[in-house]
């Protein structure tokens, strides 16, 4: 009987409904009655504390605050109770987004973002920007369209860039068909684990390539099926390898060599580990399809940056001395580096190649999961199919492979620490490899007592000059300005932006009507549209609506950009009128600059951008007052801050390069660039009913609607004579009428789903574009594309090409930085712009996002000359160190 149980146990099978003694004695200490008891207990106490936490924890920092003087806490404290108070007595009223038809006493209205209660019962028609922050359901009119971005991107190079595809598949292709179909898989498996031990003999040492011949025999000996997924996932893993090392190492040692590739390739490789794997691999399935070659692309891109990352951080931490001794004694810079630098980083070079070995490894499973072969694929299988006996020897030959690769590339013999920890190690520093290195050797802790610190000088800001304050009133003069334009009108009677997103921009007159607005209904019993609103008199006039530079019809985010970057310099100047070099390095004499200009250039843009056709055709459109006077005051305000700049005694708080860079020089001309590129593409794309039917898609729905309304009355004067026939008596004819009704019903039921699914066809495929450049767009990247090209000609003073004086080539360096700020706020505003008041089916384009990269790059140019620079200062006495 025992050995029954025993068998029924081993084939999964239960013996009888008592379980094992272990279960049973589980099931009793945990009985479900005590279980949620504690939950509940543990949850009421989670809410108590939180609650608590909600309120005291900003009491305490006010009341400490005012205790203790500190009055920036205290009050952080007040508005910390402030907001929470707010967010606790908010309204149990709603926000119903987008566009709703309203039954109300005077009739039927049409609200935008209406405030609803319980019963979804209108409130309030408008709700406003505070009410509407407060409520989730908003958040489906502020959508970001970065899906539409990505695909609106992968279409056009899709369809216009196979040729350059095919290049960047083809060395993938090419190693993968040689090194894995051609080599590994065609070789024994035994001359490959004996090439493997003479590998690892050669590189390392014997007892390594022992380790590593026994783990590919014990690979081999599982089967020959095994074996050919240890053979494909070498190769793999092979492949991206070297292709990381071809350009991997060539690029740490170019960012190691010259700082300005290094301030370029920095973000690029802090997005590249920052992104998820999962993320990488749908442009690559999306271009080059599922399999191997696209597996290898997302691999590779995967494990680069350690491998850049290291090379530039070994070339940089070569001794100085060290390489001028060898310039000293005539050696040629590229002997420098093949015979002082590279010799002495190649400890971190190695790092980087195991590092990145070691992340390739750990992406063989998402590799499965895109079609690749290997053993990777062998453990998804088995899961899939929860076949245990092919999981464990995929496993086993997973981990041989893993550790024996790991073993060939360890920089150094001694290395210690199993595979696992390895790779997680890897994982955990992929942003920050250079934690892996071996740390430098720490100061000799002798015990001696280091000589005090002489008394800090007494020091004070230098305060400014005449010449000086008169720029800096000039410009909080022309900041204020600006900051009272937004108050006024902006535009008139339609829309800007705002009327290429939103329909009902188009004329933003209001109606007026000399007798009553009644419904159509009650006028016309047949009107198509009962609940329409018309005027019983039929006299109708217009009244003129302004909007002014923050409102969602008028300046919308490009005023209030305006508004927050005119106030940051309106703060520059003050903080330099009241206390001088105090306080943040951007409120100064740069910052006023980098901030004037910033919204100098998209007030210029919005005074130039031109309406759509549809409010150009009706001709009621008007620029206000209120945009002039925000140019003229950003202009007042952008001419005080360069004449400041220009006489403010700022110095580098170290010396500058004395080399030209010509880094930043290649940054500026790749976002010149970008700039032409975002101005041909797509800076909007519309697929809104109205815009994709064209006269003769019209004409073919009106006679489709004929047909339909046709029909409809068909069936309307069967139903009658019916009705007719029934009460006749004649009960033949009246079943004929019927089904003649029933047929007209189901043609005009016909008749309406071919309008539907033409209007569809038309929106999939007549999406109605606009550029940065045509005339039927806005044309604001016109004025970025000025912006850039003034910025990249002001850069080459910037970079000392016209002399290395550290103060000519910071005051240069400061109008660069504000016109490539600027050139971002266009865009950046163009797309808030349209997210805030957009219809459905209306989205930004992919131009604007270029053109927004674009500008960041121009002004990450400057930003680092900029972030060198303080005021002067002036000392007191400085005290004599006797010793």
């Amino acid at each position: 009987m025992s050995a029954a149980m025993l068998l029924a146990q081993a084939n999964g099978e239960q013996a009888d409904d008592s379980g094992h003694f272990f279960d049973e004695f589980v099931d009793t200490i945990t009985a479900p009655e005590a279980g949620d008891r504690i939950v509940d207990w543990v949850t009421t106490g989670i809410e108590w504390a939180l609650l608590l936490a909600i309120f005291i924890v900003p009491a305490l920092l006010l009341f400490g605050g005012a205790i203790g003087r500190r009055y920036g806490l205290a009050a952080g404290g007040l508005v910390g109770i402030v907001v929470m108070w707010w967010y606790r007595v908010r309204p149990e009223e709603t926000v119903a987004s987008g566009n709703r038809l309203f039954s109300t006493p005077d009739g039927v209205i049409q609200c935008r973002d209406a405030i609803v209660d319980s019963e979804d019962e209108l409130v309030e028609c408008s709700s406003g920007v505070v009410a509407q922050v407060r409520q989730n359901t908003v958040l489906d009119n502020w959508q970001i369209p970065v899906g539409d971005w990505v695909e609106q991107v992968v279409f056009w190079v899709d369809n216009n860039m196979k040729a350059t595809l095919e290049i960047i598949e083809w060395p993938f292709r090419s190693l993968l068909r040689v090194i894995v179909d051609e080599w590994l898989l065609q070789m024994s498996w035994l001359t490959v684990c004996i090439a493997v031990f003479l590998l690892g003999w050669l590189f390392r040492n014997f007892q390594v390539g022992f380790l590593a011949f026994v783990g590919l025999l014990i690979c081999g000996l599982l089967g020959e099926a095994y074996w050919r997924e240890t053979a494909l996932t070498i190769g793999f893993i092979g492949v991206a390898v070297i292709l990381c090392v071809s350009i991997g190492i060539p690029i740490g040692v170019l960012c190691g060599r010259v700082d300005g590739a290094w301030k370029v390739v920095r973000p690029v490789l802090d997005a590249m580990q920052v992104v998820h794997s999962f993320v990488y691999m749908l442009p690559f399935i999306f271009f080059f399809g599922v399999g191997v070659v696209s597996a290898t692309m997302v691999t590779m891109t995967f494990a680069l940056p350690p491998l850049i990352r290291l090379t530039n951080l070994g070339i940089r931490q070569v001794p100085e001395d060290v390489v001028e001794a060898s310039r000293a004694y005539g050696a040629p810079e590229w002997r420098v580096l093949t015979d002082v630098q590279l010799p002495l980083a190649r400890p971190a070079i190695m790092t980087g190649l195991n590092q990145t070995l070691l992340l390739a490894i750990s992406m063989l499973g998402i590799a499965a999961i895109m079609g690749a072969g290997g053993l990777g694929r062998l453990l998804f299988q088995a899961i899939s199919n929860l076949d245990i006996a092919q999981a464990g020897s995929g496993g086993l030959a997973f981990f041989l492979v893993a550790v024996v690769l790991d073993r060939l590339s360890q920089p150094e013999a001694g290395d210690s620490g199993n595979l696992i920890t390895r790779i997680a190690q890897a994982w955990r520093n992929r942003r920050t490899p250079e934690n892996l290195l071996a740390e430098r050797e720490e100061a000799d802790a002798s015990g001696s007592v280091p000589d005090a610190e002489p008394d800090a000088p007494d020091e004070a800001f230098v305060t400014a000059g005449s010449r000086e304050r008169s720029a800096v009133i000039v410009t909080a003069v022309g900041a204020v300005v600006a900051l009272v334009a937004l108050l006024l009108p902006w535009n008139s009677d339609a829309g800007l932006v705002s009327a290429y997103a939103r329909t009902t921009d188009v004329d933003l007159r209001t109606e007026q009507c000399a007798g009553n607005w009644v419904e159509a209904r009650s006028l016309d019993p047949l009107a198509a549209d009962g609940t329409e609103l018309i005027c019983d008199t039929g006299a109708t006039t217009f009244v003129s609506n302004s909007f002014n530079g923050v409102s969602a019809s008028g300046g919308s985010w490009f005023g209030i950009f305006l508004a927050i970057l005119s106030a940051a310099a309106l703060f520059a100047a003050l903080n330099t009128l009241l206390r001088p070099g105090q306080g943040s390095r951007w409120l100064s004499a740069h910052g006023a600059v980098v901030f004037s200009l910033a919204s100098l250039i998209p007030a210029v843009a919005y005074m130039f951008a031109r309406p759509p056709d549809n409010v150009a055709e009706l001709g009621i459109y008007s620029t206000g007052a209120g945009v002039y006077i925000a140019v003229i005051g950003t202009l007042i305000a952008a001419v005080g801050a360069l004449v400041w700049v220009w006489s403010a005694p700022m110095t580098a708080r170290r010396p500058l390069s004395a080399n030209v860079g010509w880094g930043r020089l290649l940054g500026g001309s790749f976002a010149v660039l970008l700039l032409v590129m975002g101005g041909y593409a797509g800076w909007s794309f519309d697929t809104r009913a109205e815009s994709v039917i064209d006269d003769e898609l019209q004409a073919e729905l009106d006679q489709i609607a004929a047909e339909g309304a046709a029909a409809s009355e068909a069936a309307r004067v069967a139903a009658i004579a019916a009705d007719e026939a029934e009460a006749a008596g004649d009960l033949d004819l009246a079943q004929e009428l019927q089904s003649e009704e029933r047929r007209q019903l189901a043609l005009e039921g016909v008749r309406a789903a071919d309008i539907a699914a033409k209007i569809e066809q038309a929106q999939r495929q007549g999406d109605i574009i606009h550029d940065g450049f045509e005339s039927e767009g806005a044309g604001l990247g016109i004025w970025t594309l000025i912006a850039g090209i003034a910025a990249l000609g002001l850069s080459i003073p910037a970079i000392g090409l016209l002399g290395i004086d550290e103060t000519f080539r910071y005051r240069w360096s400061t109008v660069v930085a504000g016109l490539g700020l600027g050139i971002a706020v266009v865009p950046l505003a163009w797309i808030v712009t349209i997210v805030r008041v957009a219809d459905t089916n209306f989205v930004s384009g992919v131009g604007a996002m270029f053109v927004l990269t674009a500008g960041v790059t121009v002004f990450a140019t400057a930003r680092g000359t900029l972030s060198e620079f303080e005021r002067n200062k002036i000392y007191g006495d400085i005290p004599v160190n006797s010793g």
